[in-house]
């Protein structure tokens, strides 16, 4: 009887076989639409071990598995195909994707069971690249820095973007960039004075000007902002628990950002040393020698090459502190 028929778990699901009856729960869908594919609907679905698997059906069944296949519930599929997984972003680690077709049947479970399997990938692992930028990742943090959501002309279309960073609870910092329906989620709280804790789902690992970002992949991201599931819940108590060390600095337009403390220099202006010569501001530098008592005498001008293009460790002040050189006092006759 087919009530008593073996579970499949999903890690075990292969190609070739259609006779197979796997208990999944729906994690997430959306729709998509391309010129060879035409409009489909996008899952991901995972079994009771929390194991994730990438899954698609066509136009004609959208409506009929969206019925049958509610979010967050838990179903029995049966009689479904399995092929190899594609696409430049994917959505699962499994290197299978499942097919619902008109023939599959979905029927009830009695599993209740209300976690939402987060997989959530280190910041570490994130920027020194020990992740795949193909699979879409789980990341949460703490933002700041959070810039105000600009609309841009992106292939003469306008677009919303919000530029932030995230930091986890040891205080790693990584860049973030949400587009579109996300970056309308921040909008209320660009003003926000108290912490916000963000979750993006099935996130994008891409790079601007050198440095990973997170972005969103498209429509398949789920933003989350101040979650209450118990992982949120115990990074924010870590988060009161090691009292990570931020401060607040005031925008140009008078409105107040958080950042990491170590930030804070950044605004700093370093000027070279010929630049301090333009505006008047001559050091007469001594380098140190075998014979740190002789005074040097000899004008900035004339000095040689090599004395001339010391590095400057200089600041913006007119004098200079340091043990091995000094500034040259005017003798007084």
């Amino acid at each position: 009887m087919m009530t008593n028929a073996i579970l499949n778990p999903v890690k075990t699901l292969k190609p070739y076989k259609t006779k197979r009856r796997s208990q999944v729960k729906l994690l997430h869908s959306w729709r998509q639409n391309t010129s060879f594919g035409g409009e489909t609907l996008q899952m991901v679905l995972t079994d009771e071990r929390g194991e994730k698997i990438h899954a698609t059906c066509k136009r004609n069944h959208i409506q009929s598995v969206q019925r049958k296949l509610p979010l967050g519930k838990w179903r029995v599929l049966t009689t479904f195909t399995v092929s190899q997984a594609s696409g430049q972003y994917r959505p699962t680690t499994h290197p299978y994707k499942m097919t619902i077709s008109d023939e599959t049947v979905i029927t009830n479970s009695d599993i209740i069971e209300d976690d939402i399997f987060l997989s959530l990938a280190k910041y570490e692992d994130i920027i020194d690249g020990t992740l795949k930028t193909h699979f879409l990742i789980d990341v949460m943090g703490k933002i700041v820095s959070l810039e105000p959501v600009q609309t841009v002309q992106v292939k003469g279309e306008d677009r919303k973007k919000v530029q932030f960073r995230l930091v986890d609870s040891s205080g790693k910092d990584i860049a973030c960039c949400l587009w579109g329906k996300y970056a309308e989620q921040l909008e209320t709280y660009v003003e926000r004075e108290q912490p916000l804790i963000c979750l993006i789902r099935f996130a994008k690992i891409s790079f601007y000007r050198g440095e990973v970002q997170i972005t969103n992949a498209f429509d398949a991201s789920i933003v989350y902002l101040d979650p209450t599931m118990e992982e949120a819940l115990k990074f924010k108590e870590k988060l009161m628990e090691d009292k990570l060390p931020l401060s607040l600095i005031e925008k140009r337009n008078g409105k107040k950002e958080v950042v990491l403390q170590e930030e804070d220099w950044n605004g700093l202006e370093i000027k070279t040393i010929s630049e301090l010569f333009v505006a008047n501001q001559v050091l007469m530098l001594e380098v140190a020698s075998h014979n740190e008592s002789e005074e040097c005498k000899t004008p900035f001008t004339k000095r040689k090459e090599e004395d001339a293009d010391l590095p400057d460790k200089t600041s913006t002040s007119k004098k200079l502190c340091r043990a091995s050189i000094k500034v040259e006092k005017k003798k007084e006759e």
